[in-house]
């Protein structure tokens, strides 16, 4: 049986909160155990589902609490995270669940989604809180494309994962990557803006990264290895956008999914994605193509036409 399991790098060393995240990761391993692995008891899975959006916006108001009583600078940013959550993921979670009577797919999301958000929002966000993450950026280079990617990609992806990672230079979507899983995240904003955002990694790497941020030892790419990728994205994303000065919440997830190998050269049969990046952890080495998009009826060349891009131009 597949286990979510609590891990000692969690633990921020307030005990009112890690307490909290304590059972909030036992509730969805709970509904992992009842209804993903044992595929019955639904009304205990629904049951479990009320209480763990009660038992998390306890939690947020706790931490808000918290937050303001010591006087945390980055307080106003991590609320708009915990609002995100509250009025915007939970709910459509829920609206999701109860459309499809609680089909295994719809929990698998739910979690999948709450488990990718909570490591992400701990280890970089609930960490800062106490001085162990990095919540306030450090200073970037705009016009230095390694100050950048240490920035927006290595550091917070080190603090998730727990494990260094090198940058390597410039990865070519014909480059292969041995048994590669590719996974596209396209993101959009009010005004019609789009990223997309392609990670390509070996499956057993993949596997392993999910169960460095689960404690699960996954066997197979999952719909929950899926939805949790696109949480620790959204992480991501929220950071670059402050970096560059925007709202946290500017870029919003449209759509997530697998490709296969034929369908992620199908994007680029034309030309590169702007930015293609390649990084090392250990032996194994994983990409991120990032490309900025166009409106669906502008030319390419008006995708963030007047803005700061997402980094600097990629060298040759």
């Amino acid at each position: 049986m597949q286990q979510i399991e609590w891990k000692d790098r969690f633990n921020i060393g307030v005990e009112i909160i890690d307490q909290a995240h304590h059972g909030l990761f036992s509730i969805v391993q709970k509904m992992m155990d009842l209804y993903v692995e044992r595929h019955k008891d639904k009304f205990a899975c629904v049951e479990g589902i009320k209480y763990f959006k009660a038992y998390a916006l306890k939690h947020f108001a706790e931490e808000e609490a918290y937050m303001h009583q010591i006087g945390y600078p980055g307080y106003a940013a991590h609320k708009k995270i915990h609002d995100r959550m509250r009025y915007e993921t939970l709910p459509e979670l829920e609206r999701l669940l109860y459309e499809s009577d609680f089909s295994v797919e719809a929990v698998q999301r739910f979690i999948g989604v709450c488990t990718g958000w909570l490591t992400g929002h701990i280890l970089v966000e609930d960490r800062a809180i106490v001085g162990g993450g990095s919540g306030e950026l450090a200073p970037i280079q705009f016009d230095d494309e390694m100050s950048v990617i240490q920035a927006v990609i290595i550091a917070p992806l080190q603090e998730i994962l727990g494990c260094p990672i090198q940058f390597t230079g410039q990865f070519s979507v014909r480059d292969m990557i041995l048994h590669e899983q590719c996974y596209e995240l396209i993101y959009s904003t009010r005004e019609g803006k789009r990223l997309r955002i392609i990670l390509v990694m070996g499956q057993q790497m993949l596997l392993h990264a999910a169960g460095l941020m689960f404690g699960i030892d996954f066997y197979e790419k999952s719909d929950i290895v899926g939805f949790a990728l696109q949480e620790i994205a959204q992480n991501l994303i929220q950071r670059a956008a402050v970096s560059f000065g925007r709202q946290p919440d500017e870029f919003q997830l449209e759509k997530g999914c697998f490709l296969e190998h034929k369908e992620f050269l199908e994007q680029f049969k034309d030309r590169s994605p702007q930015y293609s990046l390649l990084f090392r952890v250990g032996q194994e080495s994983f990409a991120l193509c990032i490309d900025q998009m166009a409106c669906p009826d502008a030319p390419a060349s008006d995708a963030m036409e007047g803005e700061r891009p997402l980094l600097p131009k990629q060298r040759s």
